[in-house]
């Protein structure tokens, strides 16, 4: 996986290069859960898969993708005895987070006889992509007294501009987006599993940095 988004950094520009990410994110989802539940047939009766069957099975599916919408503000600036001037402009910013599943082990997965339940640990999810949406920000500009907005005004809103995918780089997420993530990335796991052994079966979903 890295080595094909290394060849498409170096082909593609920023926008298109997220819209193809994202679709080969997609397409590599859809087609892992389609093959996952061929080859489950399972049913409700059926006893549990042998836990390195499973294990293999998930790890076929390789990333498991989440996506956020949030926005950024950035504010560029000047002090002078003409007066200040302060430019912003706040923007959208689309975040996709991944999850992967590759390197899944026998270790990181169990079953209980007594819950009947399947306990999974996965990676925690990580930034994969960003993508900025200047052409819907809302720009905003004050200017001293003695200061031209047309001039002064107009030059710190375009510097403001250029550092969008800067700041959206660093953006550090508000708490309930970050715990929407992970929330999400566990349902979806959860049904990736069950996918694999069954739509009835409990399934529970752990990250790897947290106790057992």
């Amino acid at each position: 996986m890295r080595k094909l988004l290394s060849t498409l950094t170096l082909l593609l520009p920023p926008a298109l290069l997220f819209i193809a990410l994202a679709a080969w994110m997609h397409r590599e989802q859809a087609q892992a859960l389609d093959s996952a539940r061929a080859a489950a047939r399972l049913n409700n009766l059926s006893p549990p898969r042998p836990i390195a069957e499973v294990a293999s099975a998930v790890a076929a599916m390789k990333l498991v993708t989440v996506e956020i919408d949030t926005t950024i503000k950035v504010e560029r600036g000047d002090e002078s005895w003409r007066g200040d001037v302060i430019a912003a402009i706040e923007a959208p910013v689309r975040l996709s987070f991944g999850t992967d599943l590759s390197k899944m082990s026998v270790s990181s997965l169990a079953f209980s006889p007594v819950t009947g339940e399947y306990i999974i640990r996965v990676p925690r999810p990580t930034i994969i992509a960003t993508q900025v949406f200047p052409e819907r920000g809302v720009p905003k500009v004050d200017v001293g007294w003695l200061r031209l907005r047309s001039n002064a005004g107009e030059y710190y809103l375009s510097q403001a501009r250029k550092d969008l995918p800067a700041v959206a780089q660093r953006l550090q997420l508000r708490p309930d987006d970050a715990l929407r993530i992970e929330s999400t990335t566990r349902e979806q796991v959860e049904k990736l599993v069950r996918s694999i052994v069954g739509d009835s079966s409990h399934v529970a979903v752990s990250f790897l940095d947290t106790e057992p």
